[in-house]
């Protein structure tokens, strides 16, 4: 009989790891959001689209490279190009180059995530209470609400550090990596026009601003070019001293920098909102991977164990499913 394995968070880390898993056993992926792919998620505000958290991934390594050659080929993924530049002090604009091709997922970003999650058993709005100690036939998993999900042999968590500690804290080790990952948040504004986007540049680089990223989100492939759809990410740095201020006052600021370095005014903006990441990038220099436990069978992976590159996630999710995969054979 095949070993159960549930995991926890239908991000690219999740679906990596179901997908590489179910060969061996029968997996189950859970998420306490409405619909899967984490930080590659899309907000729907028709007709707006904006991928509001990750805005495209590059493909360095030749694993990787094979994984994405199909879905190119099928043109799930698709090169973004056009004109990028840098806005550097007093709005100096100057060009910026891209040394590599960078992808996106189409006609959205989290059409890659509901790709990955076919022939996954996933269960959505589901989120998951801490673990309490491990029965002699494995783990007994339960929503925050108290309904049963049923007996696992392992417990994979792929989310935030904070949020893997409540999941994990009465079953870890003081010492594990896990207390010492640190994640500091983003803000993402969303700006959208109904009119098409005019200026000859895509995507803007930030220097020296609470903003540092402008993407022209309706410039990516198969998006709806006949409107303006922005996401405008603020620097982490930033972020993170203002990561409990007023969600309107905090809105308002970004909107005025990004007003002041474009030159475009929003008061005529056909859509306005913000998103607030609070675990969007590690903050530790080195990268620790994963964590596993064999004595408990519970592990945990995610963005803090990496450079915070889908590829790196990618990648770290298949080292991860090496060594399970040799423990459930």
């Amino acid at each position: 009989m095949k070993q159960r394995i549930a995991i926890i968070g239908a991000g690219i880390s999740g679906l990596t790891l179901a997908q590489s898993l179910k060969e061996y056993a029968d997996v189950v992926v859970f998420d306490k959001a409405r619909g899967v792919g984490g930080r590659m998620s899309t907000r729907y505000a028709d007709p707006f689209y904006f991928d509001h958290g990750t805005q495209f991934f590059t493909a360095r390594s030749k694993s990787f490279q094979q994984f994405i050659a199909p879905l190119i080929a099928t043109g799930l993924i698709a090169e973004w190009t056009g004109k990028v530049v840098t806005y550097q002090a007093e709005n100096v604009l100057k060009d910026r180059l891209w040394f590599e091709p960078h992808y996106v997922a189409v006609p959205h970003m989290n059409s890659l995530s509901k790709h990955m999650a076919m022939g996954i058993d996933v269960r959505l709005n589901a989120e998951i209470a801490p673990l309490i100690e491990k029965r002699i036939d494995g783990w007994h998993l339960f929503k925050t609400d108290g309904t049963a999900l049923g007996r696992f042999d392992w417990v994979i968590s792929t989310a935030p550090p904070v949020q893997t500690l409540n999941l994990f804290g009465l079953v870890l080790p003081a010492d594990s990596a896990l207390h010492d990952c640190q994640l500091r948040g983003c803000y993402t504004l969303m700006i959208g026009f109904h009119t098409p986007w005019s200026k000859p540049w895509m995507a803007a680089k930030v220097h020296g601003r609470a903003i540092e990223w402008i993407a022209v989100n309706s410039s990516k492939p198969g998006r709806n070019k006949d409107v303006t759809s922005i996401v405008v990410h603020s620097s982490n740095d930033w972020a993170q001293q203002h990561i409990e201020d007023d969600a309107h006052t905090t809105q308002a600021y970004l909107i005025n920098q990004f007003e002041d370095v474009t030159g475009i005014a929003c008061e005529n903006a056909d859509y306005l909102s913000m998103q607030r990441w609070k675990y969007a990038i590690s903050e530790q220099n080195e990268k620790p991977e994963f964590y596993l436990d064999e004595q408990q069978n519970i592990a945990a992976i995610g963005d803090w164990g990496s450079a915070s590159r889908i590829e790196s996630v990618w990648l770290n999710a298949k080292k991860l499913t090496n060594d399970i995969a040799l423990l459930v054979k």
